[in-house]
């Protein structure tokens, strides 16, 4: 009795340790934003193939007598491949020869009567009809000498089709025809003759691979790409796109594109038939800033990703809302009502509302390039906004900006006082944004081409100021300055400069930059929501383009939900089991009953 007490003790001692241990906090592991390099690759499996596969074919008929050439052997143009059996074509030859023999003799006689007939028919000894005809039969003779020496010519080079040479240097691939074979010639028979060998460069080969139609898009010729076969895993064969095949090959309801990437082959070790995988690197980021991909999520998650790390969600929504200028363009990101607008960035090409009016977009977003509101009805494009392409612009138009403002103070002024107000947070964009278009006009230059002239000066304007003597940080339709703090203390993203830069819409490079959400911690141990600028990723990592300094830590919110997970289906099995819970207190109720984790 006195055991069985003893092990009711342990026992319960156990579980409230174990209850102790699940009741810990949840760890959050945090990592740095730092540089990085990033690559954005395509990964197809590919086949090796030749370049140039060459079919050896003869002109003549006959058995093979020698062939001294086997699978694998590496020829020169001019060595044998083939030798034919030439007896009846050496019997043509000697026959063409002595032709060619008795037709010089012919001539040589009807020369000597030719002129012994021109001796007599000038003494008037013989007719002019007897002269004439020993000038036709020396014409005959000669005539004989040029179809007889035709005659030994086509026999000579049939005799010489008898030997089978290598037309250029390669390998041979594929030997069908053996010694002692009888083969047709290529030239003189309907099936276009018997194929001796096939051969081919093989120090230059290529990979075929098949793309698939979402990753073709990032595949052009000349770039870059790795191919590494099955017989060689530690080894990287490099290449470049030779090009793409335009018709598509379709596999199990998939889409895919062959793309051809060239390869060094000079040591031999790549063969015709090697199945590997091939990687074509369609972007590369050198020393970007960056971060896990793990540690990124959408706008919209805001608020389940806060209760996550223990903070309230609706406190971390309406902070970001409040950042963002009241929540004009994000409204509907962090899980309110429907009336909420998405954002107008990448992927969500439609800046308009549901009355037909432009959307309102915040000046001043941490991480977030200002959005300019579209003029004009639906299908009109955007005048300077987030996503518009920037036009190619030459150094003509660009001074001609500062040569227009020079002509037009007054205007310039006021361009450069519109573009002021515009940052402010409280401001009213649409109408400012139609006087500092009219402003444009009145200046007479595209507000596009400032943008674009700003944008290739670098760095978000010229040396020493904004193209055209605007504000230095000033961007067209008076978006914020590069730099600078937004409200409530959160920070600006810079344009420009590090991080690989924005052009408008887009970072340099095909990819569309992007925003995203992460949590920053602070000194004080805290969590700083921030939504971020993004730019290419790879499986890894993200660059980022603003709204994070260097070395800040963020949360890598995977983990934290793995943990919350198991942690949830630890309550969800004990309140079944009527066992202590560790979040919701020992007892408490069915499922669901727990208290959030963290709070």
């Amino acid at each position: 009795m006195k055991r069985q007490s003893l092990a009711l003790l342990v026992l319960l001692g156990l579980a409230a340790a174990c209850g102790k241990k699940e009741e810990a906090a949840i760890t959050i592991r945090t990592a740095p934003a730092e540089r990085r390099t990033i690559v954005v690759s395509a990964e197809a499996t590919g086949v090796i193939e030749p370049i140039n596969v060459v079919e050896v074919k003869s002109r003549s008929s006959g058995q093979v007598t020698e062939m001294p050439v086997e699978t694998g052997s590496l020829v020169r143009a001019g060595d044998l491949i083939v030798q034919l059996d030439t007896r009846d074509v050496q019997n043509g030859y000697d026959q063409a020869k002595a032709d060619l023999d008795a037709a010089e003799k012919r001539l040589e006689v009807s020369s000597i009567q030719k002129k012994r007939s021109d001796e007599l028919f000038a003494a008037k000894i013989i007719t002019a009809q007897e002269n004439e005809t020993a000038q036709l039969d020396y014409t005959n003779a000669a005539t004989a000498i040029v179809r007889t020496r035709a005659a030994l010519d086509l026999a000579q080079q049939r005799l010489d089709d008898a030997r089978v040479t290598a037309p250029v240097l390669g390998t041979i691939i594929e030997k069908p025809v053996a010694l002692g074979q009888v083969i047709q010639s290529g030239t003189s028979t309907a099936g276009g003759g018997t194929t001796i060998v096939k051969m081919a460069d093989l120090t230059k080969v290529r990979a075929r691979a098949l793309v698939n139609e979402t990753d073709i898009g990032g595949v052009r010729a000349g770039l870059e790409a790795t191919v590494i076969v099955d017989a060689f895993p530690d080894r990287t064969f490099r290449g470049t796109v030779e090009k793409i095949e335009p018709q598509a090959v379709v596999q199990q309801n998939v889409t895919m594109f062959p793309v051809l990437v060239s390869l060094e082959n000079r040591d031999g070790s790549l063969m015709p038939g090697m199945n590997g995988e091939v990687a074509i690197v369609s972007e590369r980021r050198e020393n970007v800033l960056a971060i896990p991909n793990e540690s990124i999520r959408s706008v919209r998650e805001a608020a389940a990703t806060a209760t996550m790390l223990g903070l309230n969600g609706d406190s971390v929504a309406a902070k970001l809302r409040e950042s963002m200028g009241g929540g004009g363009g994000f409204g509907g990101g962090f899980g309110g009502g429907n009336g909420g607008a998405r954002p107008a960035g990448p992927g969500n090409n439609n800046s308009m509302g549901t009355n037909g009016r432009p959307r309102q977009v915040p000046v001043s977003t941490p991480g977030y390039v200002d959005l300019l509101p579209q003029q004009g009805g639906q299908g009109g494009g955007r005048q300077g906004g987030f996503g518009a392409p920037l036009p190619e612009v030459t150094d003509a138009q660009c001074k001609a900006i500062q040569t227009a403002r020079q002509s037009k103070p007054a205007a310039a002024k006021k361009v450069d006082d519109l573009s002021a107000k515009m940052r402010d947070p409280n401001a009213d964009r649409q109408t400012l944004m139609a006087d500092l278009r009219a402003a444009y006009t009145e200046l007479g230059v595209d507000m596009n081409v400032v943008r674009a002239c700003r944008m290739r000066e670098g760095n978000g304007g010229a040396p020493g100021g904004a193209p055209g003597g605007a504000p230095a940080g000033a961007t067209q339709g008076g978006a914020r300055p590069t730099g600078g703090a937004a409200p409530n203390g959160a920070s600006r993203m810079p344009m420009g400069g590090g991080n690989g830069g924005i052009t408008g819409a887009r970072t340099s490079g095909r990819s569309m930059s992007r925003s995203g959400l992460v949590f920053v911690k602070k000194e004080d141990g805290s969590w700083d929501p921030r939504v971020v600028r993004l730019g290419i990723a790879d499986y890894d990592y993200t660059e980022v383009i603003g709204g994070l300094e260097e070395g800040e830590q963020v949360a890598l919110l995977s983990a934290v939900a793995l943990q919350v997970q198991r942690q949830q289906n630890n309550d969800r099995m004990k309140a079944m089991t009527g066992g202590a819970s560790p979040l919701g207190g020992a007892g408490a109720g069915g499922p669901g009953g727990g208290r959030p984790p963290g709070r």
